[in-house]
């Protein structure tokens, strides 16, 4: 699936989460200026389209982009 083919609300989240490489909904929430719980809610959508994986650390959950599909 391309960026482009992705809602443009997601698109943005997408955007942040290549700039950072691994990071937490609130690490993408300062990016694009949005609320935590908004950031939480689209990358836990991205996790269900397998297009990012999801890493616990402590009490933190960390996105990172699933290797096994391709970004265009």
């Amino acid at each position: 699936m391309m960026i482009s083919e992705l809602p443009s609300n997601i698109q943005k989240t997408v955007v942040a989460l290549m700039r950072l490489g691994e990071a937490t909904a609130e690490d993408v929430a300062k990016i694009t200026g949005r609320k935590r719980s908004t950031e939480s809610y689209y990358l836990n959508l991205m996790a269900e389209m397998k297009l990012v994986k999801k890493k616990k650390v402590g009490r933190k959950i960390y996105f990172v982009f699933n290797s096994n599909h391709h970004e265009k």
